[in-house]
């Protein structure tokens, strides 16, 4: 992967679903699968922004993206860390390069087994539409 996005694993994941943060960063998850995927189940808390939209979401000044995503996606700069994942890590790791594009670094953290391992491991932390 060609960002310096930093690895999570299952317990990170799994922390940020229940508490917000990471130790004592506060973060987003950032669920970027299609949102009928998103919507047949998804880990509690994260929010949705399918990577197909990803770059055009991440022009959208801070008030039109709430409008249309319905959450503050962290600055670039932000203490807020934003975490991506997917289904099996691709396309958590393109939209990881496009939010590195974006001047995200020090907030920006990727799970790439995503879905088809939180699915399996986390049945106490996951939510439907």
């Amino acid at each position: 992967m060609s960002t310096n996005a930093k690895q999570l694993e299952l317990k990170d994941i799994l922390e940020i679903s229940s508490s917000g943060k990471l130790g004592d960063k506060d973060m987003v998850i950032l669920d970027v699968r299609r949102p009928d995927e998103f919507g047949s189940g998804h880990v509690k808390n994260a929010k949705n922004v399918p990577v197909q939209e990803l770059e055009q979401a991440l022009q959208l000044t801070p008030s039109e993206f709430e409008a249309k995503y319905g959450f503050k996606l962290p600055a670039n700069d932000s203490q807020t860390g934003v975490a991506v994942h997917c289904m099996r890590g691709t396309r958590a790791q393109m939209a990881a390069s496009l939010l590195a594009e974006a001047e995200y670094k020090d907030n920006l953290f990727v799970y790439l087994p995503g879905w088809t391992e939180l699915a399996g491991a986390a049945s106490a932390q996951i939510e439907k539409l």
